[in-house]
């Protein structure tokens, strides 16, 4: 039996987490959300707080340290949804690499919003009683966005035109539950 990898891609804010919850309840994914990991981390160890450090002052986790630490959850028997990984070329070569390697199909779904979407929809889920300790803090929000655009969206496009996956484009700019049925409808 053929196994899938789904990707939620998508800048910070547009909702990825939301739909993974969604797709959770209606599917049975081994689910990889890397923020969730690092912030499950122990500080107390070397790279828990080496992790910590990195992500408090904004930025992204190194590609090695990422990388790493999926590939100890991945699991080559059962289908995959991951939210917030790759981040980069070099995790996406990675990660379709290892799905051609043990017989994977790999979807990448994105949820398009724009700039200032992302900035506001970051801010305000911290009224919500959601998001990262960082953000309340525009500056660190800020470079965070920066370095998706940067260093995010030309994996975005290496997704895209890669023979090995199925690309998927959704409007995130709609309300949730409409994202969410186009998502569902693209993976069927």
């Amino acid at each position: 039996m053929q196994h899938n990898i789904v990707i939620l891609l998508g800048v910070q804010g547009c909702g990825k987490g939301t739909v993974a919850s969604g797709l959770l309840a209606i599917h049975d994914y081994d689910y990889i959300e890397t923020g969730a990991l690092f912030r499950g981390l122990d500080r107390g160890m070397p790279l828990g707080a080496e992790i910590g450090q990195i992500m408090e002052s904004g930025q992204l986790v190194p590609d090695e340290l990422t990388c790493k630490l999926v590939e100890s959850k991945l699991t080559a028997n059962r289908d995959i949804l991951t939210d917030g990984f790759p981040r980069t070329v070099q995790q996406a070569e990675w990660l379709v690499n290892w799905a051609v390697k043990n017989g994977f199909i790999t979807k990448a779904v994105i949820l398009n919003i724009p700039r200032e979407m992302a900035f506001q929809r970051i801010q305000n889920r911290l009224s919500k009683g959601g998001g990262r300790k960082d953000d309340a803090d525009p500056t660190a929000v800020a470079r965070r966005l920066d370095e998706y655009y940067a260093k995010t969206e030309p994996m975005v496009q290496y997704l895209r035109n890669t023979p090995d996956v199925q690309f998927i484009d959704i409007d995130g700019t709609q309300s949730i539950e409409t994202v969410f049925e186009n998502v569902k409808e693209k993976l069927k």
